[in-house]
């Protein structure tokens, strides 16, 4: 039976009053979603006019395999490595869901093992900057290892909270089916925009063997336009997984459940999604330029702490962000109240040290960056075999065989598709378990109302991590 009008609007009960119920169906921001239109647009007039017409006749050394052009292999390379991207996602997804606690304590146990040859490695080096190298590598093992001793109580509340996701995720395939939908949309961004990258290369390839001004700048603002896109699909499932909890949690789904959370995403809430996706992906594209400039005697130190301090913003932004959608999705807030109302409610419940202590966003982070560094990997070799001079090339051309920075462009390229593409099948995971914390912060007992069996198991698992952290009633009186 679906649901009319009345039954919907059950789910503002919680908005503040100064929200009326009307205006969950106006446009919030709807100025950036017509700016990231627009980013789209110009994006794919580059590649019409500009990388399609040079797709065919851009080279960057001089050894040519066969006929077809380094531009060719560019655009095939980016297509390889958004479908390796979506393979490892995918594989990782099914990993989470059947062994959620054996996942969470292994990643933190490789992490330290990983350090500790990093810093065995480091120390190898007889050079005073391999010493210093391994002292830090060795520095955060030791942080790691504290880390874990802190938080393995935690480690089967972290578990319980994914298991719990895992079955609401089976109520609701029509979420599962929107994240692939969201992978198709952004492997054809990948198409557009490689092609659009073969453009600006067909433009600015004198530019690409030095680290000039204008050659940062165009690559600054085409990964601002690759993370923007990127980032908006992933917040859209975000949104819609959101959506489809909220009411399961208020027990008010039906079958037409995802279509109304998808309609809601897409159009009304889509202006918010764009303001929040727009601010991580500058710094995204920000940190992405830091790494991949080189770093001279002088500017080291300033870009090594720049690059620090981007992306210490950006993980808190981030983490901001996943809760502020769920409260876009939940009651179609704009987003600049939807951050502001997270924050107080998780304030007044003093829930922060929860927050800040979740195992559950790392765990997932590091299956994204293990998808980007293997389509990275994959991408930049199949780049540097394509482009690699022989001897007799290198000695008549040695200017026209230089392939470092491109290999490294590349490299960055490859594995932000391939850590995107993951991170649109991990948002699933991590969108259910934020909204549960957001609902269960919000009305606790709506749940024991909907779904009391599921409602117990939460009680339980949370109130075994902490105590004293359910301190308001969370059942019916």
């Amino acid at each position: 039976m679906e649901l009319d009008r009345a039954d919907e609007e059950m789910l503002l009960e919680k908005v503040p009053q100064q929200l009326h119920a009307g205006r969950r169906d106006e446009r919030k921001d709807s100025f950036f979603a017509f700016a990231f239109a627009v980013n789209c647009g110009a994006v794919s007039f580059i590649a019409l006019f500009f990388g399609l017409p040079n797709i065919s006749s851009i080279y960057f050394t001089v050894h040519h395999e066969d006929d077809s052009s380094h531009g060719l292999k560019i655009f095939l390379i980016f297509l390889a490595t958004s479908c390796v991207g979506g393979g490892v996602s995918a594989l990782w997804l099914q990993v989470l869901q059947n062994h959620a606690e054996r996942v969470i304590s292994w990643t933190l146990r490789v992490s330290i093992v990983a350090f500790i040859m990093a810093s065995l490695a480091s120390f190898y080096d007889s050079g005073m900057a391999g010493k210093a190298i391994g002292f830090f590598n060795l520095f955060f093992a030791l942080m790691i290892i504290t880390y874990y001793t802190s938080v393995r109580r935690s480690i089967a509340f972290a578990a319980s909270n994914l298991t719990a996701a895992s079955r609401i995720l089976r109520m609701f395939p029509g979420v599962i089916t929107s994240a692939y939908m969201a992978l198709l949309a952004q492997g054809l961004w990948v198409v557009i925009w490689g092609t659009a990258v073969v453009g600006v290369f067909a433009k600015a390839v004198g530019n690409l063997h030095d680290s000039s001004s204008f050659g940062n700048t165009c690559f600054f603002f085409m990964l601002l336009s690759f993370y923007w896109f990127m980032q908006v699909a992933k917040n859209v499932v975000h949104c819609i997984t959101a959506g489809a909890v909220g009411e399961w949690w208020f027990g008010a789904h039906d079958v037409n459940t995802i279509q109304r959370a998808q309609t809601r995403a897409l159009t009304t809430s889509l202006g918010s999604i764009c303001v929040g996706s727009l601010v991580v992906a500058a710094l995204n594209a920000l940190h992405t330029l830091l790494l991949s400039t080189p770093r001279r005697k002088a500017k080291g130190s300033a870009n090594a702490c720049l690059e620090f301090l981007v992306k210490l913003v950006m993980r808190n932004m981030q983490y901001f962000n996943k809760y502020a959608f769920c409260q876009i999705a939940l009651y179609g807030k704009d987003f600049r109240l939807a951050g502001s109302d997270t924050m107080q409610l998780f304030r007044d419940r003093g829930w922060t040290a929860l927050l800040n202590d979740s195992l559950i966003s790392s765990v997932l982070a590091v299956g994204c960056l293990v998808a980007g560094a293997v389509s990275g990997v994959i991408g930049s070799a199949w780049l540097y075999l394509t482009l690699r001079c022989t001897p007799d090339e290198l000695a008549e051309n040695p200017n026209q065989c230089q392939t470092f920075n491109v290999v490294v462009l590349t490299f960055v390229a490859c594995a932000s598709i391939g850590y995107a593409m993951c991170t649109i099948l991990s948002t699933i995971l991590d969108s259910v378990v934020a909204t549960i914390f957001v609902c269960f912060a919000e009305d606790p007992a709506a749940l024991q109302r909907s779904h009391p069996d599921e409602h117990a198991r939460l009680v339980e698992s949370w109130s075994r991590l902490q105590p004293g952290l359910l301190s308001f009633p969370t059942h019916m009186v």
